[in-house]
């Protein structure tokens, strides 16, 4: 009996809350979440030793135009008919930039002229 009693106090509790609250002043919050939108702001290859080894930095900067997120920045040097690949996932805020170098040691010193290119990937 004291359940029962208890449970119809709760629920009449309930009743008075939703009616002097009302329905109308309940108010939902809608947040929009915005991707990031990162853009390469500038780029440059140059190369140089570390010890005896020949490398090749691939230098990168990107800005975050949208919202917060992680992407990946990729650098690609060719050279002599071989490509080579390297990729640095990094997480951005929102109006966020960063720089960042690539290395290459895969590169030789006499094997050609070295061409580049980077790019985004979300």
């Amino acid at each position: 009996m004291k359940k029962v009693a208890v449970v119809i106090g709760v629920l009449v509790i309930l009743v008075a809350i939703v009616f002097l609250v009302g329905p109308g002043t309940i108010k939902q919050t809608v947040e929009r979440v915005q991707p990031p939108n990162v853009e390469v702001t500038s780029h440059n290859a140059r190369s140089g030793f570390e010890g005896l080894d020949y490398v090749v930095y691939v230098d990168v900067s990107v800005y975050n135009q949208g919202g917060p997120g992680t992407v990946t920045v990729w650098a690609e040097v060719t050279q002599g008919g071989k490509t080579f690949k390297k990729a640095q996932s990094i997480h951005l805020e929102s109006r966020e930039s960063r720089d960042l170098t690539l290395k290459f040691k895969e590169a030789g010193l006499l094997s050609g002229p070295i061409t580049y290119s980077v790019w985004i990937e979300y």
